[in-house]
């Protein structure tokens, strides 16, 4: 009986163990968030050219238009590794020298379904250019033109789900110091829980970036600014380090 008793003990604590050890880590909020600048590009002043009766004259004019479907950010991230309780009394930690993982950032307030998480699929992009307003036919700033199925990432895990560029993510790559697309750093992919759209992009380690200064990530999320809209987009920020 004894036996039997410490056997039963036994076989509840190692269970107990067991399914402690399956909690996996999950993405977070961050613990803040600090605002260090905001700017838009400059626009010029208007140019003159003289009229002269009984002249026809060819121009060519060249110009930058400012989009009005995106926001980008860029910056840097510190952080640690926890081991801690509950009520988030600290066990032991680890100060990360370096960033690695993802910063994920979604227009909806309730907590993503990680369990869910997948690469977003055309439905989930057309959606998107939709509540942008934009259109992928007239309007080369689309979500369907900036991020494209046919761009490799580096993969990487969104808690314990796999993600790689082969099943054809959307994904795109912003600017470094030489005024192009990156063709290794500051990538970002298209990634959705089956029901809300998730801007996700991989943290690098001080890359050098489109304005010649080091950044651990350079992002952008879709912000409608067509015709009369003049609404702020609220977005929610999560980190997942490693």
């Amino acid at each position: 009986m004894k036996k039997n008793m410490l056997f039963f003990i036994t076989t509840l604590l190692v269970a107990g163990i067991l399914s402690i050890t399956c909690v996996l880590a999950l993405p977070s909020g961050p613990n803040t968030i600090t605002v260090v600048s905001s700017g838009r590009y400059s626009t010029t002043g208007a140019l003159n050219v003289s009229a002269l009766a009984g002249n026809v004259t060819e121009l060519n004019f060249n110009g930058n238009t400012i989009t009005r479907t995106w926001q980008g950010y860029f910056g840097n991230i510190t952080g640690k590794i926890i081991l801690g309780d509950a009520n988030n009394k600290t066990f032991y930690d680890w100060n990360l020298a370096s960033a690695h993982g993802e910063i994920y950032a979604t227009k909806v307030s309730s907590v993503p379904t990680w369990a869910s998480i997948r690469c977003a699929n055309i439905t989930n992009v057309n959606t998107e250019d939709t509540t942008l307003g934009t259109n992928q036919t007239t309007d080369v700033d689309s979500v369907n033109n900036t991020f494209l199925n046919s761009t490799t990432f580096p993969s990487f895990y969104v808690g314990s789900v796999y993600i790689n560029s082969t099943p054809g993510c959307y994904a795109t790559h912003m600017y470094n110091s030489s005024g192009v697309k990156s063709t290794t750093n500051f990538n970002e992919v298209l990634l959705s829980d089956t029901s809300n759209l998730i801007y996700t992009t991989v943290l690098d380690q001080q890359a050098l970036g489109y304005d010649n200064r080091t950044h651990d990530f350079e992002m952008i999320v879709g912000e409608n600014g067509h015709g009369t809209d003049v609404a702020v987009t609220p977005y929610y920020f999560y980190l997942e380090l490693s």
